[in-house]
């Protein structure tokens, strides 16, 4: 099996069409329709049912077709890679979570590129279990994440702050005029919350359980957005991060006592700071955030 007969294979399931697909690809259509042939020889199935003009995948075609996306997807991101090493560029991988999408990461982002515009950097924004996952699948470089807990041995990190998890409230709230509170008072106050996947909602259900609370939920989210347009009409409060108070003129942020401060990390596996890119975006984020 040959890169042009995968290639030839994914255009043919494009177009349902031989000479559909020999056309796109500059090709005489015996010459597919020969290969597609030696590709059903060398896979024992059918792939195709012919019909005049036109063909319909069968059930193993479709399941090779999957496969032959995914593969030429991988070749063309290697493809890229590859060339454009001789020109100075490479690619970082980083995934975010959420709160660092909305706080830290951009302007750390935008400063990066600005620095060294030859380096390309690719992002995703996930939980933070995802997100170590994605390491351990050496799918991306590094991960910012917000956690109570340090990284295990297994990952290397760098500590670029502490952020307190904070209540924020619209200004004419009871609780706007408290710079801290007790999570039993928040009994009776409407939530709104992240979903149950995320790690920060995880941490806010166990502190109120620890203090025999049962809180308020009225609506989950994946989106910060939510969360702030919630507080902003008065219909809940939200747990966000103190930087957000910086962003946010008509909101109150409270401190709530049983909550510790986090640590908001940039996490990379043991064995993978000796990319050039990857010791240089760790070095501007040490001089971005300097050790304290």
């Amino acid at each position: 099996m040959t890169l042009m007969q995968i290639e030839y294979y994914v255009a043919v399931c494009k177009y349902r069409n031989f000479t559909k697909a020999a056309g796109e690809l500059h090709i005489s259509q015996p010459g597919i329709s020969k290969s597609m042939r030696e590709l059903e020889e060398e896979c024992g199935v059918a792939l195709f049912e012919r019909n005049h003009n036109n063909i319909v995948i069968t059930k193993e075609g479709e399941i090779l077709l999957e496969s032959a996306q995914k593969f030429l997807e991988h070749f063309n991101e290697f493809d890229r890679i590859a060339h454009s090493l001789d020109c100075g560029k490479s690619i970082l991988k980083i995934g975010v979570v959420p709160m660092c999408g909305n706080t830290v990461f951009p302007c750390l982002h935008r400063d990066f590129l600005e620095a060294f515009p030859d380096i390309q950097i690719k992002t995703i924004e996930e939980t933070a279990s995802v997100l170590y996952d994605l390491l351990d699948q050496h799918e991306i470089d590094f991960a910012l994440c917000v956690t109570n807990h340090l990284p295990d041995e297994h990952y290397r990190y760098y500590i670029l702050k502490k952020s307190c998890l904070e209540l924020f409230v619209p200004k004419n709230s009871p609780l706007s005029g408290r710079g801290t509170v007790d999570i039993c008072e928040l009994e009776n106050v409407p939530l709104v919350l992240f979903s149950d996947h995320f790690g920060q909602t995880k941490y806010i259900r166990r502190v109120f359980s620890l203090n025999g609370v049962q809180p308020m939920i009225l609506h989950q989210t994946n989106q910060a957005f939510t969360i702030l347009e919630y507080i902003r009409s008065q219909v809940a409060s939200g747990f966000l991060s103190e930087e957000f108070a910086a962003e946010e003129a008509d909101l109150v942020p409270v401190r709530i006592a049983q909550f510790s401060a986090a640590y908001v990390n940039l996490v990379w596996a043991q064995d993978e700071s000796g990319y050039p890119s990857m010791r240089k975006f760790i070095q501007f984020v040490k001089t971005k955030y300097p050790a304290k």
